[in-house]
């Protein structure tokens, strides 16, 4: 009787692995590419001795989302060269998307006026037809130290827009 009573447990418990495997691999499939490019302009805040807060916002063109606005904020840490923040990218229509960021920059030249940044993006959801949106994405773009001004380019993958309803 005894291991009557332990397969019924083990059945249920193989089922919903199961379930949730397959959720997971199936959601993994409505992965889309998710690219485009990008500018603004980035406002410094808040310095200590180690850190500065910085501000991006600006607009862009990109695949799913069409024209679309962002805003941005990263702590960078000036010891080590790398940033950590959040963003909120919006479509024309209003749709969002949502991510973490964790990068780290360069400056290309000795003077140290062109920045070469690079920054991985997780989606962390959205609005619309973003909801629940899953994903990542690379930023490259050059930021320049004296006009503020940022540009460049981004590539990965996102759910594909309203897989996740």
């Amino acid at each position: 009787m005894k291991i009557t009573k332990r397969s019924n447990i083990y059945l249920p418990m193989v089922a919903m692995i199961l379930t949730v495997a397959l959720a997971v691999s199936a959601s993994a499939q409505n992965q889309v590419p998710f690219k485009g490019a990008m500018q603004g302009n980035d406002t410094d805040s808040n310095f200590t001795a180690n850190t500065v807060l910085v501000t991006t916002s600006g607009t862009g063109i990109g695949t799913l989302v069409g024209q679309f606005s962002f805003t941005q904020e990263t702590t960078v840490n000036f010891a080590d060269g790398t940033d950590a923040g959040s963003a909120h990218w919006r479509a024309a229509n209003g749709d969002s998307i949502d991510t973490t960021i964790a990068g780290s920059g360069e400056p290309t030249d000795p003077s140290g006026v062109t920045i070469r940044i690079t920054e991985i993006h997780t989606v962390t959801g959205g609005t619309g037809r973003f909801a629940r949106a899953r994903g990542s994405f690379i930023v490259e773009r050059l930021a320049n130290a004296v006009t503020f001004f940022t540009s460049g380019s981004f590539h990965g993958s996102i759910t594909s827009p309203g897989a996740a309803h």
